[in-house]
C-alpha cells in the first residue's frame, strides 16, 4: 500500500533488503573478528594522516644534519 504516491525504485528497495539481511550476519561475526584481532601474529594496523591546506616548507621537515637527532 503506497500512501504518498510515491513509489520506491528496484536499486532503493534492493539496497534496503540487502542491508536488512547483512546486519544479523555482521553482528553474528564480531567475536571471530575480535579473536582473530588479538593474536600476536597480526601486525597492527596504523595511519597517520597530516592535513596542509595551504602547503609547508619541505625544508623544514628535514634535519639540519645527519645523524642523530637532536631534541630542543
Amino acid at each position: 500500500m503506497v500512501i504518498t504516491k510515491k513509489h520506491l525504485s528496484r536499486r532503493t528497495m534492493l539496497r534496503g533488503l540487502g542491508a536488512s539481511i547483512a546486519l544479523p550476519l555482521l553482528d553474528g561475526m564480531v567475536p571471530a573478528f575480535a579473536a582473530i584481532r588479538n593474536t600476536a601474529a597480526r601486525p597492527v594496523k596504523r595511519l597517520g594522516a597530516v592535513y596542509v591546506p595551504n602547503g609547508m616548507s619541505m625544508a623544514r621537515w628535514l634535519p639540519p644534519t645527519e645523524g642523530h637527532l637532536e631534541m630542543t
